[in-house]
């Protein structure tokens, strides 16, 4: 419960518009510090591109606007995609008896994502193998799972080394 509130204020806080291939992200009454330097505004937009699709222009309001470059936009869309696999799999349903378990798909699924930039795939890849495998279908479980965890952890490496290049190639002269 508590989070869903915490999910709401977020939203209210956040305005987010798409027209004509422009993304505006009305920040002014958010708490945040509004910068794509921190993982929660990076989260918040890419969650708007994955509403709207990847616009042309992106501009952020908060005390000034800002308006960020086209490479800035591929990269937050890239983000977008692993963001939308990561929510799509945070929410799907398990049995009963599985809700709280260590690993299930939806609990890794919104571990990943709630940890990013950083998430910690190897710990959660053994804390996934430790689990109890006492009930029907928790071996199927366990393998999807670190499959599903393996895919997440190649999409973040494959971004950074995009945006490694990126900025290579920004800085090259």
């Amino acid at each position: 419960m508590f989070l869903f509130k915490e999910k709401l204020k977020t939203a209210e806080a956040k305005k987010i518009e798409y027209e004509d291939g422009m993304l505006f992200v009305d920040c002014t009454k958010c708490s945040g510090v509004s910068s794509l330097g921190n993982a929660e505004c990076v989260k918040c937009v890419s969650s708007g591109i994955t509403d709207h699709g990847p616009p042309a222009r992106l501009l952020m309001r908060k005390e000034n606007d800002v308006e960020y470059s086209d490479v800035v936009i591929s990269m937050l869309s890239e983000i977008s995609k692993i963001g939308s696999l990561m929510s799509t799999a945070s929410s799907e349903k398990v049995q009963p008896g599985c809700k709280g378990c260590q690993c299930s798909l939806p609990h890794n699924a919104k571990s990943i994502w709630d940890a990013f930039p950083e998430p910690r795939f190897d710990v959660m890849r053994i804390e996934a193998e430790r689990s109890s495998q006492e009930k029907e279908g928790c071996e199927k479980c366990l393998w999807g799972t670190i499959a599903f965890i393996d895919r997440a952890e190649t999409m973040m490496l494959n971004l950074k080394k995009h945006c490694a290049k990126t900025a290579f190639r920004l800085t090259e002269v």
